[in-house]
């Protein structure tokens, strides 16, 4: 069984662990982590930066942090959403790193400023960040042009960038309408989980 470590509001990172165990179908249980008091060294144990999502797996003793390593653990596990042959394989992988490098840390420093009022930041630094999400919006533009997926076939990949793309215009001011190919695959994905 997962045991999936968690705290209480929602985030894109928990989000993404979240959906992969939906897609799984993984025996899971969730347990609730009160940051407020500090992480426990149980928990530390699991997750030593403490953040969050963490795992452990009771069948293999495995403990698991950091979403995208998460979400390769779960598809080895479950034996779905990582293709079996290496280019395919290769071709997930380099989008789930790109999430994880690219999007994840920049979406999460503007969310920082963005949440703790830095009104006192040059209009600069914000408009950093926009533009490099705005590059990255791009990007994945490009990469789904006449395909369905960023790795040809629905992945872990999808799975880790979808969050981050319905977060767009509340925190970089981004319409993904604007993207016609980046929009048809993030309605394409809302639609699975409706």
């Amino acid at each position: 069984m997962i045991i999936f470590y968690r705290i209480l509001s929602e985030s894109p990172n928990i989000e993404k662990v979240s959906l992969m165990l939906k897609e799984t179908g993984l025996d899971h249980e969730v347990k609730m982590v009160n940051t407020h008091d500090g992480v426990d060294a149980e928990l530390a144990a699991i997750s030593p930066n403490g953040t969050f999502p963490a795992i452990v797996d009771t069948d293999t003793g495995a403990t698991v942090f950091e979403s995208g390593a998460i979400l390769h653990y779960l598809a080895e596990k479950s034996g779905m959403l990582l293709p079996s042959n290496s280019k395919d394989r290769a071709e997930s992988m380099k989008w789930l790193m790109f999430e994880v490098s690219n999007v994840s840390p920049i979406m999460l420093e503007l969310y920082h400023y963005l949440l703790n009022d830095a009104g006192d930041l040059p209009a600069f630094v914000f408009d950093r960040y926009k533009n490099m999400l705005r590059q990255f919006c791009r990007i994945l533009e490009i990469q789904l042009n006449q395909r369905d997926y960023l790795a040809g076939e629905f992945s872990i990949a999808d799975i880790a960038l979808y969050p981050w793309m319905v977060t767009l215009e509340d925190m970089a001011e981004i319409n993904v309408e604007d993207y016609p190919n980046l929009n048809r695959w993030t309605a394409s994905i809302q639609r699975r989980y409706e």
